[in-house]
């Protein structure tokens, strides 16, 4: 899919590319990948999602969801329904 963007400053986009080493292109699709990541952590900290729902919006398995909650530290609270909604989630990506 390719999407098309109107974003007004060029200059950090080169900058960033050049700092990253990489193309535009591929500089972008690992700032969304990332920043999925950021908002999906944001919004299971807020309680506003579920771990399955975060790790799907992440882009990752739960097993990698529950990881990269670790690595920044976020406590994990996993009632049952969550639990019952991360497995479902898992068969369904199985």
């Amino acid at each position: 899919m390719t999407i098309s963007v109107r974003y007004d400053h060029a200059n950090d986009l080169k900058f960033m590319t050049e700092l990253m080493g990489l193309n535009r292109s591929e500089m972008l699709r690992e700032l969304i990948d990332e920043g999925r990541k950021m908002k999906s952590i944001e919004l299971y900290k807020q309680g506003r999602v579920s771990l399955g729902l975060g790790a799907k919006i992440a882009g990752l398995t739960i097993s990698e969801y529950i990881d990269l909650l670790k690595e920044y530290k976020v406590q994990i609270n996993i009632d049952i329904d969550d639990a019952k909604k991360a497995l479902e989630y898992a068969r369904k990506t199985l």
